[in-house]
């Protein structure tokens, strides 16, 4: 009995811990992801400088420090003494913004008009390129192994809690490995084994994200079998399966905070489906012992 309680408790255990570290709460009303920071309902006076963006709902700021990058403010307001300024933009949507003419060495421009709209599109080109990306190498993998890509989809799809489980202890391997290699570095074996073991961790989770998109893009297109794609006129195809998970997870990941938590657990399904699979192809990852024969 207690065996079969190992594996929901230490999988809800890890969801908790995921969002926990990164959705905001009410004790923590700031955050940090990547280089922009975070900050919701909670009235701040800036008297340090950030380095990157800084992104603000529903609070009130006082800037009294140089922000590097970009101001977002949505349902607020600003307002600016000391020597505080905006090296970016400011951007803002339902906000009251005062004294900011000569403290923004950028434009400042409402979310909803046309100059807002275009800042705010180059402040995420980066995750379009990365996107565009993610499509070209999607479409050729799955181009060349379709049948694994269907094979992990249909894995992830009917034991997600298992996938699960194998992408986190994975992952923790990963990570305990580098560790350990980071050690041998002195020794010059340490950069060999740290470049293979990145080479690994990077095909495992781009056949595994791939997976994923083709896991998501069945579900959204609600074809359960190959039977049912192969009999429509539209939507059918491994392709078209891995492009509208690619899409939809694509639109998603723009999302602030959101869309980084959605793509850092889609990756964790993602790596544990390609282990699970032995990507796609259900090999033994080792010589199997088949006994003598007289």
């Amino acid at each position: 009995m207690y065996r079969r309680l190992v594996v929901p408790l230490v999988t809800v255990v890890a969801v908790v811990a995921l969002f926990w570290s990164v959705m905001p709460t009410g004790a923590q009303a700031e955050r940090r992801v990547g280089s922009d920071t975070y900050i919701y309902n909670e009235n701040r006076t800036l008297t340090e400088p950030v380095s990157g963006n800084l992104q603000v709902y529903g609070s009130d700021i006082v800037v009294a420090n140089v922000i590097a990058g970009d101001l977002f403010v949505f349902a607020g307001t600003v307002a600016f003494t000391g020597a505080g300024r905006v090296d970016g933009d400011l951007i803002y949507a339902g906000s009251r913004v005062s004294d900011a003419r000569e403290r923004v060495r950028g434009g400042i421009y409402p979310l909803l008009s046309l100059e807002g709209a275009v800042a705010s599109i180059t402040k995420s080109a980066v995750i379009a390129s990365l996107l565009l990306a993610w499509l070209v190498v999607a479409v050729i993998v799955t181009l060349m192994s379709g049948r694994e890509v269907r094979t992990s989809s249909a894995e992830v799809r009917s034991s997600a809690l298992h996938c699960f489980v194998v992408g986190l202890v994975a992952i923790t391997s990963f990570v305990l490995t580098a560790i350990a290699f980071s050690y041998l570095i002195p020794y010059m074996v340490g950069i060999p084994l740290l470049a293979a073991l990145a080479v690994f961790v990077l095909l495992t989770k781009v056949y595994g994200m791939i997976a994923m998109f083709h896991a998501v893009g069945t579900l959204v297109a609600g074809a359960r079998s190959r039977q049912q794609l192969a009999g429509r006129k539209w939507l059918r195809g491994d392709l078209a399966m891995v492009v509208i998970g690619l899409l939809l997870l694509g639109a998603i990941r723009f999302v602030p905070v959101v869309g980084t938590a959605v793509w850092g657990l889609t990756s964790v399904f993602g790596v544990g489906v390609a282990l699970a699979t032995r990507f796609g192809r259900r090999e033994p990852w080792f010589l199997e012992f088949r006994s003598a024969v007289a």
